[in-house]
């Protein structure tokens, strides 16, 4: 294998890596097939294999819009990195105990004051009514 073909260090897991540069070989293809040459049944085909391999597809469209050259990895790295941090912020997220009792449970996790958030403010009986 010629040295080059893969950086000596990357992020995350190995499986990681070849996600990212699937994603990153199929948003080149749209962008070939989309913009340069306007072939719609080739696009379509490309965004149903993305579906296929549930491809992240704001992910893909950001990739597209915001990268002015599809074959330049360290501009596609860019836009894609902060992608990634908002994917792994959300899943730290997800495994706190609240969120995962939230999901048990199927209700959101209680604000500071400890209420059902759709429950209306407790209200003191008015003077003289009786209650």
């Amino acid at each position: 294998m010629a040295s080059g073909c893969f950086p000596h260090q990357f992020e995350g897991s190995f499986s990681a890596f070849k996600e990212r540069q699937l994603v990153f070989a199929l948003t080149r293809q749209l962008a070939d097939a989309q913009f340069r040459r306007g072939d719609r049944s080739q696009s379509e085909r490309l965004w149903q294999e993305a579906a296929a391999e549930a491809m992240d597809a704001e992910r893909i469209i950001a990739l597209l819009f915001g990268v002015h050259d599809h074959d330049d990895p360290a501009a596609m790295e860019a836009v894609d990195r902060p992608w990634r941090e908002l994917q792994r912020e959300a899943l730290r997220r997800a495994g706190t105990p609240l969120a995962r009792l939230a999901r048990l449970t199927g209700r959101r996790p209680a604000g500071r004051s400890g209420g059902h958030g759709s429950a209306r403010p407790r209200q003191a009986p008015l003077a003289g009514s009786g209650r």
